[in-house]
């Protein structure tokens, strides 16, 4: 199911204020027809080797962001904290951004508010799960898996569609439904995405602990491609893009192994180095500070600096300078690109 496209071009009205919509339709670009590979991340870093490694797009994951602040995913984090990543990943990359709302942090009127601020954000789509206002990580064992049901989710899609009118944004609405997860069968899965693709939705995510991965499979043959179809397929390791791909998947998420990665990484370095009697012991296995620092663009502040230090201060040269120090950020980027 395709939405038409909405003209983000138009002003935004916020609080009365009027404000251009010049951002780059990375919706369209997300839902382009073609199989994309995306990525989770946590924070700018993350954000920066997403970029750097040339991911589709990037998920904006609640179970990282979670563990991030070192807490479990069970909806501690308020969308606040996520609107903060989200600000931040769009000034760090050019890459369309899916985030992960789970089951949109309350009733309808509060899913409404939540989105239409993550529109406005320029976030190109959000995902939206049938669970309880709860928090049911799929990924934690030993819940009561009930879902919401069928209704209450299709009234937070609409509601969903409604804040994504209101902000004047060509964002996309994924329905995940976690009835795999809850043991509820096949047909239960496909009624439901049926129902949600039918009342707003433009693609599915249907999300499966069948480590086998027949049930992804079967679900994406089943499915028959009616809208995309989404995967994280977290618990599917040996299932290859390709297997994917030709099962009916239009987008696969490599959803939480950036933060698994550093967690390992993180704790082997601190456990040798509680152990070492000096940083040697971990030097030939962590980035230098200079990869650190190009990653993040430290040559461009000396450049703006000096810039800055020999600009006069008129109306003008500050125009000037503007245009100047935007130059010296694009060239930045460039350069970093011309290295990968």
């Amino acid at each position: 199911m395709q939405t038409a496209k909405l003209d983000s071009n138009k002003p935004v009205t916020t609080n009365g204020h009027s404000k251009p919509h010049p951002e780059p339709d990375h919706a369209t670009r997300l839902f382009n027809g073609q199989f994309q590979v995306g990525v989770g991340l946590y924070d700018g870093v993350s954000a920066l080797l997403a970029a750097k490694h040339h991911f589709d797009f990037v998920w904006v994951s609640s179970f990282c962001c979670s563990a991030a602040a070192g807490l479990p995913d069970v909806g501690i984090i308020g969308p606040e904290d996520i609107l903060n990543l989200v600000h931040l990943s769009r000034r760090l990359v050019d890459l369309p951004i899916i985030v992960d709302l789970d089951s949109g942090y309350g009733d309808p009127v509060k899913v409404f508010h939540v989105i239409e601020a993550m529109a406005r954000a320029g976030v190109s789509a959000v995902c939206i799960e049938d669970n309880p206002t709860s928090k049911r990580c799929s990924l934690y064992g030993g819940y009561d898996r009930a879902l919401a049901s069928i209704d209450e989710h299709v009234a937070r899609l609409r509601a969903a569609r409604i804040a994504i009118k209101e902000a004047r944004s060509n964002c996309r609405i994924i329905a995940r439904t976690e009835a795999l997860v809850a043991g509820m069968g096949m047909a239960e899965a496909l009624k439901r995405a049926t129902a949600y693709a039918d009342n707003g939705a433009d693609a599915v995510f249907a999300q499966s602990l069948d480590a086998t991965g027949n049930e992804i499979l079967t679900f994406g043959r089943k499915w028959g491609r009616r809208t995309p179809y989404i995967i994280a397929p977290t618990k599917l390791p040996k299932i290859t893009k390709k297997e994917f791909a030709e099962a009916g998947v239009s987008h696969t998420i490599f959803a939480n192994q950036g933060l698994r990665a550093a967690h390992k990484a993180i704790d082997l370095t601190f456990r040798t180095l509680a152990e070492a009697t000096s940083a040697q012991s971990v030097e030939p296995d962590i980035s230098t500070v200079a990869e650190v620092a190009t990653l993040v663009g430290a040559q461009e502040v000396v450049e703006l600096e000096t810039l800055l230090a020999n600009a006069p201060v008129t109306p003008v040269s500050t125009k000037s300078l503007v245009k100047s120090s935007r130059k010296l950020a694009a060239n930045g980027q460039a350069r970093r690109a011309s290295k990968r």
